[in-house]
């Protein structure tokens, strides 16, 4: 498994996208959207535990519940990172809360740096096969992701002219990468995949099961309009795909990046069905 992963171009080349693509994310936060979630405190609140404190937790309990699993710390380790952009298009498609869709991504992204590192630090303590260097994790993450983050507000805020065309141009650039990388890296690892594919996909599968089904009880005890829950949901399974990657490659963890893509696979098929289903 290492030496496949290791040879694959694709995974390779998606940390040096990473910073485009928070650039973007940075770029496309509109204020005004944000202030919209002001009247709706409650669900951006809950949406953002469920996106930094639940989900984390059922990584942790999927762990230790696949103990014995290749992918045993993988499963925590994925739900970790923020949730995806692409969580954007599929609230739009469910006609969901756009505002807080938004809101909880850029949120989430934005705390990141600091809510991985953090669970990682309560991980690796039930872990004694993690060996994490947390200071050099931590710089990673900052310089990938909040630097280009805040670059992309400041952007936003002081040259809006200048955001707009190059949020323009990045769009294109960035979902042809995407669609390239999401064809090729799986295409590379083609062979391990295949041979994980089963255990990657009951293990994920458990996953997004709890999701659904946490994310349906709290919802409910909280009195979460429907609209903000489906949204919420389409949040939780739309974790960031390329920072589980650079997540896998910082932390020398190759299985990481292989349930990585499983899960991208089988959480895109759960979120975009969900998305189509009008009544659910």
């Amino acid at each position: 498994m290492v030496d496949i992963v290791d040879s694959a171009i694709s995974f390779k080349v998606i940390p040096f996208f990473i910073p485009l693509l928070f650039y973007f994310l940075g770029v496309n936060t509109k204020i005004s959207e944000l202030k919209k979630l002001i009247d709706e405190k409650k669900s951006f609140i809950y949406g953002l535990t469920l996106q930094i404190i639940f989900l984390p937790l059922i990584g942790i309990a999927a762990s230790r519940i696949f103990s014995s699993s290749i992918f045993s710390a993988a499963v925590a380790l994925a739900l970790f990172v923020p949730g995806g952009h692409v969580s954007g298009l599929l609230t739009h498609i469910k006609k969901g809360n756009i505002a807080l869709t938004v809101g909880l991504t850029s949120v989430a992204s934005f705390l990141s740096p600091f809510t991985i590192v953090l669970w990682l630090n309560f991980i690796v303590r039930d872990n004694q096969d993690l060996n994490i260097n947390f200071v050099q994790t931590f710089l990673q993450l900052l310089i990938l992701v909040l630097v280009p983050f805040i670059l992309g507000i400041y952007i936003l805020i002081k040259k809006p002219t200048f955001a707009e065309s190059s949020s323009k141009k990045l769009d294109v650039f960035l979902k042809v990468i995407i669609l390239i990388l999401s064809f090729t890296g799986p295409f590379e690892i083609r062979e391990v995949m295949l041979d994980n594919f089963f255990e990657g996909f009951r293990v994920a599968l458990f996953s997004l099961v709890c999701i659904t089904l946490v994310n349906f009880i709290a919802s409910k005890s909280l009195n979460i309009t429907k609209k903000n829950m489906q949204t919420i949901t389409i949040e939780g399974f739309c974790q960031n795909f390329p920072i589980v990657v650079v997540l896998g490659a910082s932390l020398n963890m190759p299985e990481l990046i292989v349930y990585g893509v499983i899960y991208y696979l089988v959480s895109m098929v759960f979120a975009v069905s969900y998305a189509f289903l009008k009544n659910i």
